[in-house]
């Protein structure tokens, strides 16, 4: 029997707070690298998510979610007393907005926790082997995890969301067989440095509803413009579009130089019908099935044509003394206040 191809993902992993305009509330695990390890789970692959979460009820949805999605949870560690970071996703008509404190309460959030460098070499020794091995922030856990696996030869892809410091940055560029950055230059910093390919190395320079460019090596760029779609909700797309590569062009421990490009085209479709959904994993209430066949259709006809049908989702837990949006604790009477205004009591 052939083993599944395997990723360990570690980086930002919040607890997303997904709002709509029609004042409904979802909680979801969320993050770059949370989005990742979920959808390549959703789409067949054995994902393992490497980090920290705290011990309150927003770190047991946390993990309860991506469990449910398939993910192994076993290189999270739970920092006594701490707390999970937050990030609420407004979802208005007029775009995607994100906060870091909460619209019914008013808490601040905690802060993102590092992956610790001890937490990055239990997790090697764990998973010694995964086919890819991805990060979008760069500290020395993450950097510890990415050198251990480029000696054992998984595919490193680093996907910079924040700016980090230099001499980080560099080692991590160094080691990636592929860079995925957006194209603003205060992400990452990446351009900053002139930290250029090296030979044989991918980036993949995202240019938001203009689609992205693939470079390999100091070879010249190729554009792809964005697939048509009927946006509801944009957050995600980026994750859907690096899912989809990895699991059509790194499933054998390398990337497979001949299907990178319909890898990425592949990616695009995927994260044009999950626009038509709200949150950034919304797509996944489909099987992944309807999925694949979805974004077929989409690279046939080039664009989505239909939005699709999508169950309701599951009224949210109400634990007392917590925020009913964002489980920050609260006084009872807040919650009694926010309950209210929600409609839930």
């Amino acid at each position: 029997m052939s083993r599944s191809p395997s990723i360990v993902c570690a980086g930002y992993m919040p607890l997303d707070v997904i709002r709509t305009s029609a004042d409904t509330v979802a909680r979801r695990a969320g993050g770059t690298a949370a989005n990742v390890a979920a959808i390549l789970s959703y789409l067949g692959w054995d994902a393992v998510l490497a980090g920290q979460a705290g011990t309150d009820a927003a770190g047991d949805e946390l993990l309860g979610d991506l469990a449910d999605a398939g993910v192994a949870v076993d290189q999270i560690t739970r920092a006594e007393n701490a707390e999970t970071p937050r990030l609420v996703h407004d979802v208005l008509p007029e775009g995607h907005f994100y906060r870091y404190r909460c619209s019914d309460c008013g808490a601040r959030f905690p802060r993102s926790r590092p992956l610790t460098i001890e937490g990055a070499r239990a997790c090697a020794r764990a998973h010694p082997t995964p086919s890819v091995f991805f990060f979008d922030r760069v500290n020395p856990g993450t950097l510890t995890l990415a050198e251990a696996y480029a000696e054992t030869r998984s595919v490193i892809v680093f996907e910079p969301s924040v700016p980090a410091n230099a001499e980080l940055l560099r080692r991590a560029a160094a080691v990636a067989h592929v860079i995925k950055h957006s194209d603003d230059r205060s992400v990452g910093g990446l351009d900053d440095l002139q930290l250029r390919p090296r030979k044989g190395q991918i980036r993949i320079v995202t240019h938001g509803a203009e689609g992205l460019e693939l470079r390999i090596g100091q070879a010249r760029g190729r554009r792809f413009q964005a697939l048509a779609t009927l946006a509801v909700d944009t957050g995600g797309a980026g994750d859907w579009t690096t899912s989809g590569f990895l699991a059509r062009a790194a499933a054998n421990r390398r990337v497979e130089r001949d299907r990178v490009e319909e890898a990425l085209r592949y990616g695009q479709a995927l994260a044009a019908v999950n626009c038509a959904t709200v949150g950034a994993r919304g797509l996944m209430a489909l099987t992944p099935a309807s999925a694949r066949r979805r974004a077929l259709r989409v690279l046939n006809e080039n664009g989505l044509r239909s939005a699709p049908r999508l169950p309701a989702a599951p009224a949210l837990a109400q634990p007392s003394g917590l925020c009913p949006s964002c489980l920050m604790p609260v006084s009872d009477q807040l919650v009694l206040d926010a309950a209210s205004s929600a409609g839930t009591v």
